[in-house]
């Protein structure tokens, strides 16, 4: 059996045999003598102490929870002897054990950790802590931010998020870990000597000085600077809680008209969703989610530069992140599942003979049951609505064409998409589009609906006219945008449909006759 005694190292609690602590206290008491009139000396000893702690911490496990003599030999050998740095040293004397400290150390490898080098950083070290990390030059990772703004805005997300969620390298061991560099007497000696060289020659990082400066209250472009960080926090701040407070309005609130496609839609976020996913309450929050948590990341920035706060927590920082990374692999996975069901397609024809002996008839296109006019300048842009528990899409594509036969005829083709065939088919059936004739006129709808029980599976509806040979068909109204298409014998063009149009069927094709009188 051994005496055992607790020690406080570096915050860490260890118990360590008796003789090992004489053994450790010694060793430091010795860096302290060696080191004394280092500048920044008491930074150094943290620095070491913090590096023996993780070290001592690799070795103890729930099997081994006392540090014993062989862990401290251990320990010092990687960290070296401070007898080195002595100059009453005699390197006779220890000339071995010095030899083998220096050979441990410098074998030791200490795998990079990832932190912000805000010494040679511009803004706040993240690009030049990525470029220690990846052993590349810093400019590199500047010109890729730079390339993320300008392809769409992302640039600026990722880099506010990377500001908070990597640590600053502020101690010398972890800035020698930021190199790869592991935090031993030799490394952590020619750190402080590299600064104090850099010091003495007065040669200074541009970041630095930019640093310093800013810490004279009397400099005017640093009052500017901090002006202008202030407004560029505060406009960022606000824009975080009107966008907030937008989400919030536009997801939970009962509005009814939305953009989608740049055009109003008769509709609110719930029922849109609800209309394409199957579990919609479900897939709504996950969106809000995804939506929300990059606007709850703009009010944290934008109140850190505004008001001068601290950043927030590690804690809370990850967890926004865990959470935004999870709501989008979940959307993804509701994304993946909903694009199954439109696996299989089908679709039905129906053909109608128009009743009645006619030489030429008329057609009229209703938008909302009202008769699309010459005088009307339609832009046919409202391709979705939902009111009376009713689903409207449009438009239904027409296409008019010459045909052999002594009668005019029409055919309508519903088509719709399933996770199964026999799925497809239901949807199909469940499209509500109808075209009513009174005498020699056609009343056709633009738009088509079906139940909001239902799901939007790609529904579509095509009608196509058939005009016999010599035969004539007047289009009514003005129907430029509308997507129609008439088969001629030439090119066509949309501008012939600008006001009511006459055409007949050739052998060839429709032959336009002039706009009607």
């Amino acid at each position: 059996m051994k005496k055992t005694t607790t020690i406080n190292l570096a915050g860490m609690v260890y118990h360590i045999e008796e003789e090992c602590f004489e053994i450790l206290r010694k060793y430091v008491a010795d860096i302290k003598r060696v080191f004394a009139k280092q500048e920044g000396v008491d930074e150094m000893i943290a620095d070491i102490e913090s590096r023996i702690a993780e070290l001592f911490q690799d070795r103890l496990n729930k099997n081994k929870e006392v540090v014993t003599l062989s862990d401290v030999e251990e320990v010092i050998a990687i960290m070296g002897s401070p007898d080195q740095f002595d100059e009453d040293f005699d390197p006779e004397s220890k000339e071995t054990s010095s030899n083998q400290s220096k050979e441990e150390s410098t074998h030791e490898k200490t795998p990079k950790r990832l932190y912000r080098d805000t010494d040679e950083g511009v803004v706040s070290g993240v690009s030049a802590g990525l470029a220690h990390y990846f052993n590349i030059d810093p400019v590199i990772i500047r010109v890729l931010w730079i390339v993320l703004v300008l392809i769409g805005g992302s640039g600026v997300l990722a880099y506010i998020i990377a500001w908070i969620a990597i640590p600053e390298a502020k101690t010398t061991a972890q800035k020698l870990q930021m190199r790869g560099q592991s935090a031993n007497l030799d490394n952590i000696k020619a750190f402080a000597d590299s600064v104090k060289e850099e010091a003495k020659t007065g040669f200074k990082r541009a970041s630095q000085s930019v640093k310093d400066s800013m810490k004279k209250s009397n400099n005017v472009i640093v009052d500017i600077l901090k002006i202008f960080g202030k407004i560029i926090g505060l406009v960022i701040f606000i824009g975080g809680i009107l966008g907030l407070v937008s989400l919030v309005l536009l997801f939970w609130s009962d509005t009814n008209v939305i953009h989608i496609n740049n055009g109003l839609v008769m509709t609110d976020v719930k029922s849109a969703l609800n209309l394409i996913f199957t579990d919609s309450l479900f897939a709504t929050w996950v969106i809000f989610i995804v939506a929300i948590i990059p606007l709850m990341f703009l009010i944290v920035v934008g109140e850190m530069l505004t008001f001068n706060r601290k950043k927030k927590s590690k804690g809370f920082i990850l967890t926004l992140l865990i959470v935004w990374f999870a709501a989008i692999v979940t959307l993804a996975f509701l994304g993946a599942k909903t694009g199954l069901e439109f696996k299989e397609t089908y679709k039905t024809q129906e053909k109608i003979q128009v009743e009645g002996d006619y030489s030429e008839i008329y057609v009229n296109l209703l938008e909302d049951e009202m008769v699309i006019t010459n005088a009307m300048e339609y832009n046919f842009d409202q391709y979705l609505s939902l009111s009376n528990n009713e689903v409207k899409l449009g438009y239904a594509r027409i296409e008019v064409l010459p045909a052999k036969d002594s009668v005019f005829y029409y055919s309508i083709e519903k088509r719709s998409n399933g996770g199964t065939l026999k799925t497809a088919k239901e949807n199909s059936e469940e499209i509500k589009y109808e075209i009513q004739q009174e005498g020699n006129v056609l009343n056709i709808p633009t738009r088509y609906s079906f139940s909001d029980t239902s799901k939007y599976r790609g529904q579509k509806v095509s009608v196509k006219i058939y005009v016999p040979v010599g035969k004539q068909i007047t289009l009514n109204g003005n129907l430029e945008e509308y997507p129609l298409h008439v088969q001629m014998k030439t090119r066509f063009s949309s501008d012939l449909l600008k006001q009511s149009s006459v055409w007949e069927a050739t052998e060839l094709g429709m032959e336009y006759k002039g706009f009607l009188e």
